[in-house]
């Protein structure tokens, strides 16, 4: 799952910095695929360091410490590592601060949303990605077709679809090309399709029409996930909020040109010179999507100006080959595990607990 998954980065970023750790597994009953075991050779039954880094959010720290019981956070630093998509921070996630001697955060869009409301420190440490496909997973495993360029969206029903805002991509896709043009294909990797199949219903519907574009509803593993960013040719994130952005950091680090919203954690990484940052206005939530309440604001991205990236993409290879270029170096410069866990160390360092 995604908090599973952040977790599973930073054991990377901390192996990668030579800092000595082992993970306490948090038993979670939810329906995504969780069977990657890649790190389960440091897992322990008890905490044995001085410090904890709880990938646990905020909402969820109080039954996580109910679990392991007093002993886990006695006379150890913790800290939270947390995520957060909107600019405010939940006044019902405040009590989550009682908790920890400090928070780290992945963006520095988090960071300003968490620390206007934090009474301890908080520190960006990005993710540190790393995608390693495998060549025999190509568009032929997946069901895809070859000779066409393929762009990706993805997204999850544990997440918000409002948030994702798949429906954007796919309108984006339709304004760009005709029905049936052969030259180009949407691939939508839905994940938990059974979940909420409420929520899929208004995508496959938008979907059915057009002959060029592909759904994948089946549970992957990471390593396909992995080979289904190599094998197509360019991610879309029309999201409305995004905490960090991982799907488009990884296609990034593979060489992929993206297309994202201008908005939130991924401006961090993107800009014009290595990607197709795409604008918008700021608008109210308008109801609540579970945490996300009505009168907090995101961004509703322009989808004409989103069709138009996806064209460009499609038509102009040099320019298309320039930003992917820059942006595959951006990521392996600054968002590497070994960059992740400089700073890592760096901050443990200076706190005196290393």
């Amino acid at each position: 799952m995604g908090i599973g998954e952040s977790a599973r980065l930073a054991a990377r970023s901390a192996d990668a910095a030579g800092i000595p750790f082992g993970m306490l597994d948090f038993p979670i009953k939810v329906s995504s695929r969780m069977a990657d075991t890649s790190w389960s050779h440091k897992e322990l039954q008890q905490a044995i360091y001085n410090t904890n880094l709880f990938h646990i959010n905020a909402d969820f720290m109080s039954p996580a410490l109910e679990h392991f019981g007093p002993s886990l956070p006695h006379s150890r630093y913790n800290i939270g590592y947390w995520h957060w998509e909107l600019p405010e921070f939940p006044d019902e996630f405040t009590h989550a601060f009682n908790l920890v001697q400090e928070v780290w955060v992945c963006s520095r869009f988090v960071a300003d949303s968490i620390a206007r409301k934090s009474p301890v420190p908080v520190v960006t440490i990005p993710h540190g990605v790393a995608v390693t496909p495998a060549p025999e997973l190509n568009r032929g495993h997946f069901g895809l077709p070859s000779g066409r360029f393929l762009f990706l969206m993805m997204y999850d029903s544990q997440s918000s679809v409002s948030r994702k805002n798949p429906q954007a991509v796919i309108e984006a896709f339709k304004l760009a090309f005709p029905k049936n043009d052969s030259r180009v294909g949407l691939v939508l990797k839905l994940n938990n399709a059974s979940f909420r199949p409420e929520d899929f219903a208004p995508v496959r519907a938008l979907a059915a029409e057009h002959n060029n574009i592909f759904l994948i509803d089946s549970s992957l593993s990471r390593i396909e996930v992995n080979s289904l960013l190599q094998c197509t040719d360019s991610f879309v994130s029309l999201h409305r909020a995004e905490g960090f952005g991982l799907g488009l950091a990884e296609a990034m680090y593979l060489g992929k040109p993206v297309i994202g919203t201008n908005w939130s954690g991924n401006t961090d990484f993107m800009n014009e010179s290595n990607s197709c940052p795409v604008p918008y206005k700021l608008v109210q939530v308008g109801q609540d999507w579970g945490p996300y309440k009505r009168d907090q604001i995101w961004a509703e991205p322009d989808v004409p100006a989103a069709a138009d990236y996806m064209r460009r993409l499609v038509e102009d290879p040099v320019w298309r080959n320039q930003i992917a270029e820059r942006g595959k170096d951006t990521i392996r410069t600054h968002y590497s595990p070994q960059a992740s866990g400089r700073l890592m160390r760096e901050r443990l360092l200076q706190l005196s607990l290393l």
